[in-house]
């Protein structure tokens, strides 16, 4: 006679609450972070600095964002996202509201550079990266696609109403605005973030957490995952022991290289979009367009990576990140179509970064350390990151155009590939659709 379960799954896995809870949080921090790409003009505008000592603002941003990083996942460890991400939200609110106010290049460098940086930290990427993949396994890329997806999200709304507040009113008046849209993911977060299933008593992908048995007593596994190198899934994986690993520099390679190429375009894309005839509200309007291309490629490749391999879908990512710089590089060729295969090529391109770089990570280092971690792993975003983005401008001061710094960028993008198949965590665990197919 079968066995009878102790206690029925719930009908509807809380993990997908969290999912919808950070997807609005990521697409308050993403509509902050990119939406620099339109202040980028307003800002040179009204300054008339140099496109390199402006992206530097960005660059400085993107340095301290994950610098914060190990902090941040230690943060996460110890109090949990319910508290960190409201923290973070009203110190990012109050930073913009300074922001408002700045006078000078060193307002921007120390006021958006470092302070709103710091608040990035708390609600975006590394926080998110760091509980997410505590609650998915066998759906753990698709998870964290849809929750990236509220990335693209925030790309379409902010920027291109940020663009029309400039417009109507100035720059100050638009960090103002921002400024009061970060408050709103205080309470969602307060009533609905958890750090992880086990505060509710389930497992991931929503097994209810039931009393150790007999392996006699088992009748159907428990996991998810098939474990292809056991000693290494065995190891409890520090901060110090992961140092230590090939595996380890040939992620932190690869998380350099993908920002450098993938900030790098995005910082400059409006700008670039304006060089090459454009309105700056027409650009606007292409960027949001990339959010939501973005978005589509999160959540389709994340689900590619978990029915095939983190490589392979990356790899497909990537190469259609090229074809979009490519589009972007050759804009004056064909004004009217280009920018519109920019946005569809590299924004579904770019889009594999957000659900598969945590995946890559977790996959192999995954346990109750991999906050810190994933924190020392994304140091390499934020230097790789602000390298790009202050690369592209300076190639642009120096020759007038984003040609050479696009060749840069796509050459970046496929040695970030070859870096992440080193690393190879299809060799650590795959889950079971992977292993099945």
């Amino acid at each position: 006679m079968p066995l009878k379960r102790q206690t029925p799954n719930p009908p509807f896995y809380y993990g997908w609450i969290i999912i919808a809870t950070s997807f609005i949080t990521l697409g308050v921090a993403f509509g902050v972070w990119y939406s620099f790409s339109v202040f980028y003009i307003a800002i040179i505008k009204d300054f008339a600095w140099t496109r390199a000592t402006t992206a530097g603002i960005f660059s400085l941003f993107t340095i301290s964002h994950y610098l914060c990083a190990f902090l941040t996942g230690w943060l996460i460890d110890r109090f949990g996202p319910r508290l960190v991400i409201p923290a973070g939200a009203l110190w990012l609110a109050a930073s913009l509201t300074l922001l408002a106010k700045a006078q000078n290049i060193f307002d921007f460098y120390l006021i958006y550079g470092v302070l709103a940086a710091i608040g990035v930290s708390l609600i975006g990427f590394v926080p998110h990266a760091t509980f997410l993949p505590r609650w998915f396994v066998r759906r753990r890329g698709l998870a964290l696609g849809l929750a990236m997806a509220g990335v693209g999200f925030g790309m379409l709304i902010v920027p291109p109403t940020i663009q029309h507040l400039i417009s109507c009113h100035n720059w100050r008046y638009a960090y103002q605005a921002l400024a009061i849209l970060v408050l709103f993911i205080i309470p969602i977060n307060l009533f609905f973030q958890r750090r992880d299933p086990q505060q509710i008593g389930l497992q991931p992908d929503g097994n209810t957490a039931i009393p150790k048995q007999p392996l006699s007593t088992i009748t159907k596994p428990q996991s998810s995952a098939i474990i292809i190198d056991t000693k290494w899934a065995a190891t409890e994986w520090t901060s110090g022991k992961a140092l230590k690993t090939k595996r380890f520099w040939y992620l932190a390679a690869g998380f350099f290289l993908g920002p450098f190429a993938i900030q790098g375009v995005l910082l400059h894309a409006v700008a670039g979009l304006v060089d090459g005839g454009m309105t700056t509200k027409t650009a606007a309007s292409i960027f949001g367009f990339l959010g939501i291309c973005g978005s589509v490629g999160k959540i389709t490749l994340g689900f590619f990576g978990d029915r095939w391999n983190r490589e392979t879908a990356n790899t497909i990512g990537m190469a259609a990140a090229t074809l979009g710089v490519l589009a972007l590089a050759s804009i004056e060729l064909q004004p009217q179509l280009l920018p519109y295969l920019f946005a569809i090529g590299f924004g579904f391109g770019y889009g594999a970064a957000a659900p598969l770089y945590p995946s890559i990570a977790a996959d192999i280092f995954q346990g109750r350390h991999f906050g810190r971690v994933f924190g020392l792993l994304s140091l390499n975003l934020g230097f790789g990151g602000a390298a790009g983005a202050w690369f592209s401008g300076l190639i642009f001061d120096h020759s007038g155009s984003y040609f050479t710094a696009f060749i840069f960028d796509i050459t970046a993008l496929w040695l970030s590939c070859l870096f992440f198949w080193l690393a190879a965590p299809r060799k650590i665990r795959l889950n079971r659709k992977q292993f099945d197919s």
